[in-house]
């Protein structure tokens, strides 16, 4: 982008102000559609390229003089190809040419004692964009599979909204994995080179690249019917999160019994709080980096977005802002969800439980148990929380020390 600008400040030198945003998504569309358009284009140039199937490369025989001269320069002249002779054959046909080279021939046995024609291994090609550990049956269930038979005339309007059109420009196509998980949208463009497609969200607008293997094309049907439902979607969500507080209670019930009859272990280096205490006290403070989990909130532009507390206006409302600096206003805490870092060291605060408001450092954590452990260095204790009762702290390094 920043070349094509630059091409353009030469050839306008009256244009010095930086692109706005819409001539910076328009140059960028118009960028992706061209490398598309290109990618296309090799791929149809490399299907419709013949090989000549009799196609051979010599190999240099034995006794040739890398000089050329002597006895053996005219053989050589005549066995050694030329740097040209390589060039025009093509990479898929260039192991069958060698062994043509070497005297190779289809159906004939090979071996000078134990003569035998040996049925040559081939190895099938990976589709592109599947890395070495993916599974190649998530690839192969992708692929559409349904009756061979034509359809008759009168059945064609009905089954044209029954059937899913496949990732084609203009399909109808459900997120399987990833943040937009779940979504609905309409496929703009595909990218066959990277296998990524770039789909528009049904709900909010809101373009995104996505792998093929992570997308299923789905019917107009279904799509008119469930693209824009997310109540069921929020259901769901709030019944799991109403069984995960139930089972905190649980928990911290029978981490109390089991203290009345266990020595106090509080003075020890390594003690264990309970894992979470429950959603109904608050736990928004300022400096924490929070998940944005409301699909509902302006259409879920801003779902599974990162940003941080930068004010608390009462005890379950705050102010946020994310990566990209835009301020949000008037957020409600059922709406946000504590986060977690990945890296061992990073500052992180107690926001449940009687440690509440404690600052410390993740020293690990197990996402099977969703358990982490905290390092709290003012009552040199390391503790083991839940990941409801500990959220990313980026507040001043002195906030602990208060």
């Amino acid at each position: 982008f920043f070349l094509r600008w630059s091409f353009a400040l030469v050839a306008h030198p009256g244009l010095r102000d930086p692109p706005s945003g819409a001539l910076v998504d328009g140059v960028l569309s118009q960028a992706v559609k061209e490398l598309i358009k290109e990618s296309k284009k090799s791929l149809e140039e490399r299907e419709n390229a013949c090989v000549d199937p009799t196609l051979a490369i010599p190999m240099i025989r034995k006794g040739c003089t890398p000089s050329g001269e002597g006895a053996d320069s005219k053989r050589r002249a005549e066995t050694v190809p030329e740097e040209a002779n390589y060039e025009v054959v093509p990479v898929e046909a260039y192991g069958l040419a060698m062994l043509r080279g070497m005297g190779w021939k289809p159906g004939e046995g090979i071996g000078r004692i134990f003569n035998q024609v040996v049925k040559p291994r081939v190895n099938s090609l990976r589709p592109k964009g599947l890395g070495l550990g993916a599974n190649l049956t998530e690839a192969q269930d992708l692929t559409p599979t349904g009756p061979s038979r034509m359809p008759r005339p009168d059945e064609q309007g009905k089954d044209k909204e029954d059937q899913p059109q496949g990732l084609v420009p203009g399909g109808a196509v459900m997120v399987l994995s990833g943040p937009h998980r779940g979504f609905y949208g309409k496929v703009e463009g595909l990218d066959p080179d990277n296998v990524r497609a770039m789909v528009r969200l049904a709900v909010g607008s809101q373009m995104v690249t996505v792998s093929e293997y992570c997308l299923r094309p789905v019917s107009q049907q279904e799509f008119d019917k469930k693209a824009l439902d997310l109540r069921q979607q929020n259901r769901t969500a709030s019944l799991r999160k109403t069984l995960r507080n139930q089972e905190l209670h649980i928990q911290q019930d029978n981490s109390e019994r089991k203290r009345k009859h266990l020595p106090d272990r509080q003075n020890g280096p390594a003690a264990k709080i309970e894992k979470a205490a429950p959603r109904s006290q608050h736990w928004l403070h300022r400096d924490l980096r929070v998940r944005f989990v409301d699909k509902m909130y302006k259409g879920g532009q801003y779902y599974n977005t990162k940003m941080i507390i930068e004010d608390v206006l009462s005890p379950d409302t705050c102010v946020c802002q994310t990566d990209e600096g835009r301020v949000l206003e008037g957020l409600r805490e059922d709406m946000l969800e504590t986060l977690v870092p990945k890296a061992e060291g990073d500052r992180v605060m107690v926001v449940l439980g009687p440690q509440a408001g404690r600052v410390g450092h993740l020293l690990s954590r197990d996402r099977a148990r969703s358990q982490a452990l905290v390092q709290l260095p003012r009552e040199n204790q390391v503790v083991e929380l839940h990941y409801d009762a500990v959220c990313q702290y980026t507040g001043p390094s002195d906030t602990d020390e208060d």
